[in-house]
């Protein structure tokens, strides 16, 4: 998973973990993590907190291109109106942080002296 959407996650990671229902969240999950996966999570773990740790920790590990982030956020809009508000607070962090990145990318980027000139005209 991008760090930008763990960070994410973690900045929301004491609720998730005191509330979220890991089995109800892991079976709207199913074709995201593999059998082994879910199996770890569901019997290495008796309680939910410990549960929720692990679900969290491994949907971190999965690659970036089956949309690991995108996946955990719609499930928790549909499972839960708790869950739903949770996903709506981990989504918000990220496009504030998202959108923070990309003005630092912009306003780290100079301007070539053409450009400088370009601009100045235009004004």
């Amino acid at each position: 998973m991008d760090e930008l959407k763990q960070k994410a996650i973690k900045s929301h990671h004491a609720k998730l973990v005191e509330c979220m229902n890991p089995l109800l969240v892991m079976d709207h999950l199913a074709n995201l993590l593999s059998l082994e996966q879910a199996e770890l999570i569901r019997e290495s773990h008796s309680a939910r907190r410990e549960r929720n740790r692990e679900l969290i920790a491994v949907l971190f590990k999965i690659e970036e291109e089956l949309e690991p982030f995108e996946r955990f956020v719609e499930v928790l809009k549909k499972t839960d109106a708790s869950h739903a508000i949770m996903a709506e607070a981990v989504l918000k962090t990220y496009k504030h942080r998202n959108c923070a990145a990309e003005f630092q990318k912009i306003s780290t980027t100079s301007l070539s002296a053409a450009e400088e000139i370009e601009y100045n005209l235009q004004m």
